[in-house]
C-alpha cells in the first residue's frame, strides 16, 4: 500500500475542510446557544458525523471501500 503525493494533498485538503466546517459549527453554536441539553447533543451528533466522513475517506483512500464514495 503507497500512498501518491496526489493522495496526500487530497488528504491535507480534505483535513483542513473537515477542520474548517467543524469550526464553523462550533462558532455558530457559540454565537447562538441552543438551550443546554440540546446544544450538547447537536455538538456531539457534529463530532460524530465528522469522524465519520473522515473514517469513510481514509478507507476510501487506502482502498478498503464501504460501498461508500466520498470524493
Amino acid at each position: 500500500m503507497a500512498l501518491t503525493v496526489g493522495s496526500l494533498f487530497t488528504l491535507i485538503v480534505v483535513l483542513l475542510v473537515i477542520g474548517i466546517l467543524l469550526w464553523l459549527a462550533f462558532y455558530v453554536l457559540r454565537q447562538f446557544p441552543p438551550p443546554e441539553p440540546l446544544g450538547r447533543i447537536i455538538q456531539v451528533i457534529i463530532v460524530v458525523i465528522a469522524v465519520l466522513i473522515l473514517v469513510v475517506f481514509l478507507l476510501n483512500l487506502v482502498g478498503i471501500g464501504g460501498g461508500v464514495r466520498i470524493s
